[in-house]
């Protein structure tokens, strides 16, 4: 089993609700994916698309906020969460909650996730 698909594996068991995980490129296409690609209506590949051009346009020098990159982004809506975390500049992981899942946990395993693969990618 690949280091990224095992990866994924233990975020989706550590982390209660999880839809699906994934990690992406900065082109918001998947690499790779752990769980249900689409569940009620969302798509990984929607949020991931979503997300990703949140990170790409908070880049842009006239968008620039003065925190610098953006490393982690939370959405919350009614039935669902979604948590997107940088692993490099390019790549990033992001997990797909239902309304039940654990977003504090959720965010712990990505960040335990991201140091790991970090080194496989570099």
């Amino acid at each position: 089993m690949s280091a990224f698909r095992e990866a994924l594996r233990r975020i989706a068991e550590r982390v209660e609700g999880t839809r699906a995980v994934a990690i992406l490129g900065l082109d918001a296409i998947p690499v790779e994916i752990h769980g249900a690609t689409e569940t009620e209506g969302l798509s990984i590949e929607a949020v991931a698309a979503e997300l990703v051009a949140m990170v790409k346009s908070s880049r842009s020098p006239r968008t620039e906020m003065g925190t610098g990159p953006i490393r982690e982004v939370c959405v919350v809506g009614e039935h669902s969460r979604a948590v997107l975390s940088q692993i490099t500049p390019e790549y990033y992981l992001l997990l797909l909650l239902g309304e039940e899942g654990s977003l504090g946990r959720g965010r712990y395993e990505l960040e335990r996730a991201a140091l790991a693969l970090e080194k496989e990618m570099i």
